[in-house]
């Protein structure tokens, strides 16, 4: 009964770690893959000088989504549609002078005290596509409105422990969320 009771911990602790870390794969399809319903949604927008849309199907082992990537001035956009076409969230790549200095601050003094050392490798604004789905996207082509989140990935460096990390922000910068993201294997060559 006891190794029984045990095993049922161990899973039940494997599965929640499993949860917490982000294992994405993703794979180029063709427009005709994508849904019709996201294809329409993105229709509305094709004279927004939007370059070439990349179609993506992406999947985590157990959500699977679509998305289209594109590039508008310098920033590439990620929007991303759940498997019935309907708009989730579409996030945007920022260079860090794009990010208010306030907000940046707020990001860095939680970075600093969580990690020994880290390096900040991607920074997105975040738009979430709840009740009005063509407002966050037009939001999001502006760049000037306070996205709903920052997203980050960030290299760490922790009591000589390399790690990836997905972390959230909310628009102030405030820590909401973290999540283990698959090392790569040049990781000890960033510090």
């Amino acid at each position: 009964m006891k190794k029984l009771i045990f095993l049922l911990f161990f899973l039940i602790s494997l599965s929640t770690i499993a949860q917490e870390q982000k294992e994405e794969i993703e794979k180029r399809i063709s427009k005709a893959e994508m849904p019709l319903k996201a294809i329409r949604f993105l229709e509305k927008f094709s004279g927004k000088r939007i370059k070439k849309y990349r179609y993506i199907f992406e999947t985590d082992g157990v959500k699977k989504s679509y998305e289209a990537k594109f590039k508008r001035s310098s920033n590439w956009y990620s929007v991303e549609f759940n498997e019935q076409g309907v708009l989730e969230d579409i996030e945007v790549s920022l260079h860090k002078k794009q990010v208010e200095k306030d907000i940046l601050k707020q990001i860095d003094t939680f970075l600093n005290s969580t990690f020994d050392a880290f390096q900040i490798e991607k920074i997105q604004a975040q738009y979430l596509g709840k009740g009005f789905p063509e407002k966050a996207l037009t939001k999001a082509l502006k760049l000037k409105n306070e996205p709903d989140n920052f997203e980050l990935i960030v290299n760490t460096k922790n009591k000589g422990k390399y790690q990836r990390f997905e972390l959230l922000f909310d628009a102030s910068g405030n820590f909401k969320t973290k999540r283990k993201v698959a090392n790569q294997t040049y990781d000890y060559l960033i510090f």
